[in-house]
């Protein structure tokens, strides 16, 4: 990701849904790592929303976003917040993820399919039924389990 604080300074209004300002955010001065990381997805999502909205800037129609080991190290309320984020703003992502982050994406999920390599030569695909009533993938319960396990 490109790091805006090294080009530029910008101010950043957070306005709730009433027109009320919530927030001030002055290229993340001040803010804690899960404050900046807020901020930075937030900026990121707004400016390929800005770039890839057309000449009405409206919702893309068709905006892939992909997102390698994205969510690694992060904890599943900022996985959470950072896939409604670019959800919102009309993005489909396309998610490789560890499988201790699969519980959290869930209801974001459209499909997913599990890929293994052995021997960084050898690599195969494993597709996952996802039930879209239940927005859960119809994994094995020790898969879920050892998600689980890895997550906490």
């Amino acid at each position: 990701m490109l790091d805006v604080r090294q080009h530029v300074e910008f101010i950043g209004r957070e306005i709730d849904e009433s027109g009320v300002e919530v927030e001030v955010y002055r290229s993340g001065a001040g803010k804690s790592g899960g404050q900046r990381q807020k901020l930075a997805t937030t900026c990121l999502a707004a400016a390929l929303r800005y770039q890839l909205g057309g000449n009405d800037h409206g919702v893309p129609m068709y905006a892939p976003v992909v997102l390698d080991e994205a969510f690694d190290k992060a904890d599943n309320e900022f996985t959470a917040l950072a896939m409604n984020i670019f959800t919102n703003f009309g993005f489909q992502m396309v998610v490789a993820t560890p499988l201790k982050s699969v519980m959290t994406l869930e209801p974001f999920i459209g499909g997913a399919c599990f890929v293994d390599i052995s021997d960084r030569r050898v690599s195969g695909v494993l597709l996952i039924e996802y039930d879209g009533d239940h927005q859960r993938l119809k994994l094995p319960e020790h898969a879920r389990e050892e998600a689980s396990i890895e997550a906490s």
